[in-house]
């Protein structure tokens, strides 16, 4: 076999990994024998001179060492998977603090948005509250002070309460529409509009 087949077979086992080097080993001392250099089998193999050397040195020691390159350079190899470990390790927990940290943003906006919400409804019943104010204010139905009822719409809204006891179911249902309309309007709660017995005693005997 040639120096270059024997050089072009030995490129091959070392392409296929440790376990072929003892192969490569042989091809590469065969080659040499019949005057390859070893920088000329550096050249075709793609390593350097002093790998070949060192693969050369190895093969004469009977192969002794378990690897190619003796106890250093599995001490070297552990220390690469110790480092690529590290490395892994370093970058999921990169990964989960980015994780948490979107997580947080995303709760934040949330809460935001809710408090937004909130803060629109909340506008949107003040708003109601005081045109409904405004209107009764306007219609002089309505006093921040007193809180009471004029006596056309008293007249109105007795008159409304007394439909209620109405024979017809459709006239019952219009009155209880009308009725609570007419709250509405005035601004009061019903609380407001009951007033006292003794106040309407006062006003019967008026």
């Amino acid at each position: 076999m040639t120096v270059t087949e024997l050089l072009s077979r030995a490129k091959q086992a070392i392409a296929a990994g440790e376990m072929s080097l003892r192969v490569a080993a042989e091809d590469i001392s065969a080659a040499q024998k019949q005057g390859a250099t070893q920088r000329q089998i550096a050249e075709a193999i793609g390593k350097s001179a002093a790998w070949v050397n060192r693969l050369l040195k190895w093969r004469e020691s009977d192969y002794q060492d378990d690897t190619a390159f003796g106890a250093q350079s599995k001490a070297s190899r552990q220390r690469a998977k110790r480092v690529h470990s590290a490395e892994r390790e370093m970058d999921s927990a990169a990964t989960t603090s980015e994780q948490a940290q979107a997580a947080a943003a995303r709760a934040r906006a949330e809460t935001a948005k809710a408090e937004a919400e909130k803060a629109k409804a909340d506008a949107r019943k003040s708003k109601e509250e005081a045109r409904a104010r405004a209107y009764a204010q306007s219609s002089g139905t309505f006093s921040d002070d007193s809180k009471k009822l004029e006596s056309g719409q008293r007249e109105r809204l007795v008159k409304l309460l007394g439909m209620l006891g109405s024979n017809l179911a459709g006239e019952r249902e219009n009155a209880a529409v009308a009725v609570e309309k007419h709250r509405r309007i005035l601004g009061m709660s019903w609380d407001e509009l009951i007033i006292p017995d003794s106040v309407a005693v006062h006003a019967r005997a008026a």
